[in-house]
């Protein structure tokens, strides 16, 4: 009885694993060292910038049943993280957390604070531009937000995706403004 529970338990577990979407994970990691002056004393802190790209895998329908099946360009959510470390201790200290998305071909990049997120778009020049501000709500994965062009409510659905809910005087109704994960060409 005890080896049937097992071998349930192996092959529910199996059949949940399979089920899960192909995914590429590649991650950077760039240490610089920088020598800066105290007072009259020489120190030395180093940088550190991670850079991690996730994407799903995706196959073109037209190889479904070849051996060697072209990939296509998938979503990619590009995640910036920059440490630092500048004190006697081996660890680093987190700076900030960038995640970058993209809306109707526009790049947006989200950085976290301590109420919330601030929200930039990328000019002309590729410098980003804050446009606004989500602050997190006592309601568990929901932003209070205030914008340039709209203030609304916004979450994070379950592909990744930020979704923001306003109301549009002009039409008056609602309208729903989606970030999707930033979009590249593998």
């Amino acid at each position: 009885m005890k080896n049937l529970t097992y071998a349930m338990a192996l092959l529910v577990c199996g059949t949940a694993m399979a089920q899960e979407k192909p995914t590429e994970i590649t991650k950077e990691t760039a240490v610089k060292i920088v020598k800066y002056k105290d007072g009259d004393e020489l120190k030395e802190g180093k940088i550190k910038v991670i850079n991690k790209e996730t994407s799903h895998v995706k196959l073109d329908a037209e190889d479904a049943n070849k051996i060697n099946q072209d990939r296509v360009p998938a979503e990619t959510k590009v995640v910036k993280t920059v440490m630092i470390d500048n004190d006697k201790d081996k660890a680093y200290d987190l700076l900030t957390t960038e995640t970058f998305y993209v809306n109707e071909d526009s790049s947006y990049r989200f950085s976290p604070d301590e109420s919330g997120f601030m929200m930039a778009l990328s000019d002309d020049q590729n410098e980003f531009v804050e446009i606004g501000k989500a602050w997190n709500t006592k309601s568990q994965g929901n932003y209070i937000v205030r914008g340039e062009t709209y203030n609304g409510v916004g979450y994070f659905d379950k592909d990744g995706s930020f979704v923001v809910e306003y109301y549009d005087e002009d039409t008056e109704s609602i309208k729903i403004m989606k970030y999707d994960e930033k979009k590249d060409a593998l």
